[in-house]
């Protein structure tokens, strides 16, 4: 997993790393993390759903990152959210 920032590289799921079947995340696949704290996460969040919409994505998933998004704006109402520094 290749993260954009050299620090996220210790952020690694022991049990796929080195996945070959094509289900986990391979060691040279680029990943983009966001976290709650960067003021562009909500923001993001919903511009995937609406793109995951135009490409018929599930509708379960949809609903996970509508979720996933309530509890990111809970979260910020007592962590202000910040720049991103990535």
């Amino acid at each position: 997993m290749i993260h954009a920032r050299k620090d996220y590289q210790r952020i690694q799921d022991p049990l796929t790393k080195d996945d070959k079947n094509g289900k986990g995340i391979g060691r040279d696949e680029p990943v983009f993390l966001l976290r709650a704290q960067d003021r562009l996460f909500v923001p993001m969040l919903t511009a995937y759903i609406s793109m995951a919409k135009l490409i018929g994505c599930d509708a379960t998933m949809i609903q996970m990152l509508r979720q996933h998004i309530e509890t990111a704006k809970l979260w910020q109402l007592s962590h202000p959210p910040k720049t991103p520094d990535v």
